[in-house]
């Protein structure tokens, strides 16, 4: 197989849910398939790439990616472009290169580079790898009634882009089946498909260092608004009461490029900051207890899987867990309100032999099914029957879940209100109907217009 991967950037250094994606799934199809990476810009660390892969760059833009451009586009086009930013060298690029002479399919990796997905002239694989609209709602939940404006509008662009390209790719590919599943009320009849992230099971592997008695571990990019959200949250709102359980209790919030509201947490009794270090997993090893409180965002949260492989104990949000089959209460434990944080690690922290068996099975369920090897399989079977055939049903993997069936965008709505606890305006039915007659001409479409 001839495969064209096109991103947005390069796979390293591997300090982001997006890149660690990539390079693995690089990693991967290079055993399986001739691989063409096409990257904006020249990699600056080349040495780092997966063996096997050729690498191509388009030459410099004639202008800046940022700019709304797209002069005699649809004004949902020019919208798209000034809302993402559009890099036109790219575009050109794919169109003269990306035909069946030099490649057999091609993997669009990212959701912004969907832009891209007419260019092409071979079947394209779009790994948007997470849902657009379900951050969004889920952000409004603790935000101001002064952004709903802004944020509808995002979210009828959102919805809107994914449906056109999802249309256009043969296959259309989540890391979760809570973002697919939400995707599905906006892609209508396209073809979707869950293949959830893998771990470095070498990288990330049981620890000899005994952990340290009352040490908490929060691990995470905090410059990442959710990452923010989710630790600030619980020192302020949940910390108190756990440290009042012991005064040997401390909690370490390791990761890269602090921002203000983190920094200002090392002032907390109890609470120490570790930024920009080399290496997460000597703190990991050191843990008693790996926490994920995430409130905000979607996919998949690689710091659960991290946590497990390590053999550690994981406590973690309802909303960190969403598209993972771990079962909570036995691979790891769950928590939602504050009082459940504090008796859960409380209980973790006051039983070692407890919550080492609660990490013996967390570290078996992420062997079981959370394996690189596995996603990279299930990718190349998707992009070969692309390749053979673009309209023809996708295979079905007996390990997969099935996405729910699409429903109708009030009714989404609806839930979605109920589900994430936000109040998000509903149009009403027979305007939503006038305004689609008046932009399309017909009574059928989208129901977010």
């Amino acid at each position: 197989m001839r495969l064209l991967v096109v991103a947005a950037r390069e796979p390293w250094p591997l300090n982001s849910g997006g890149r660690l994606h990539l390079h693995h799934l690089l990693a991967q199809l290079a055993r399986r398939a001739e691989v063409t990476l096409v990257l904006p810009r020249a990699p600056r660390h080349r040495e780092h790439l997966p063996p096997g892969l050729r690498v191509e760059i388009p030459p410099p833009p004639t202008r800046r990616a940022a700019t709304a451009g797209g002069d005699g586009l649809p004004l949902i086009n020019r919208l798209v472009r000034r809302h993402f930013g559009h890099n036109d060298a790219l575009q050109s690029w794919i169109r003269r290169e990306a035909r069946p002479e030099r490649f057999d399919v091609a993997l669009l990796n990212g959701a912004v580079l969907g832009q891209h997905v007419s260019a092409f002239g071979v079947p394209v694989v779009w790994n948007p790898q997470d849902e657009l609209v379900l951050p969004s709602i889920r952000g409004a939940q603790f935000s101001g009634w002064r952004s709903w404006p802004a944020m509808i509008r995002h979210l009828a662009l959102y919805a809107w882009f994914q449906r056109e390209v999802a249309r256009r790719a043969a296959v259309t590919v989540y890391v979760s089946k809570i973002d697919a599943a939400y995707a599905r009320r906006w892609n209508g009849a396209a073809r979707l498909e869950v293949i959830q992230n893998g771990v470095d099971l070498e990288y990330f592997r049981p620890s000899p260092e005994t952990p340290q008695p009352g040490t908490i571990v929060f691990v995470g990019s905090l410059e990442f608004a959710p990452n923010v959200d989710g630790v600030v949250h619980f020192v302020k709102r949940i910390w108190p009461g756990i440290r009042a359980g012991g005064a040997n209790r401390r909690l370490l919030v390791v990761g890269r490029r602090p921002d203000a509201a983190v920094r200002a947490l090392a002032a907390t009794p109890g609470v120490e900051l570790a930024g920009d270090v080399p290496d997460v997993r000597p703190y990991l090893s050191r843990a008693s207890v790996v926490i994920v409180p995430i409130r905000k965002g979607a996919g998949l949260k690689n710091k659960i899987l991290e946590g497990c492989a390590m053999d550690r104990p994981v406590v973690a949000s309802p909303r960190a867990l969403g598209g993972l089959s771990a079962r909570p209460g036995l691979d790891l434990l769950c928590a939602a309100a504050p009082r459940q944080w504090v008796e859960r690690v409380g209980r973790l922290l006051d039983r070692p032999r407890y919550a080492a068996r609660i990490a013996h099975r967390g570290y078996e369920w992420v062997q079981h099914t959370h394996r690189w090897s596995t996603t990279g399989r299930r990718f190349h079977e998707i992009l070969a029957a692309a390749q053979l055939n673009p309209e023809r049903k996708q295979p079905e993997d007996p390990g997969r879940r099935r996405v729910a069936p699409a429903q109708s965008g009030r009714r989404f709505l609806s839930r979605a209100r109920e589900r994430e606890g936000v109040r998000i305006p509903i149009v009403p039915r027979q305007r939503v109907r006038e305004r689609l007659r008046n932009a399309r001409g017909t009574g059928t479409g989208p129901a977010f217009a």
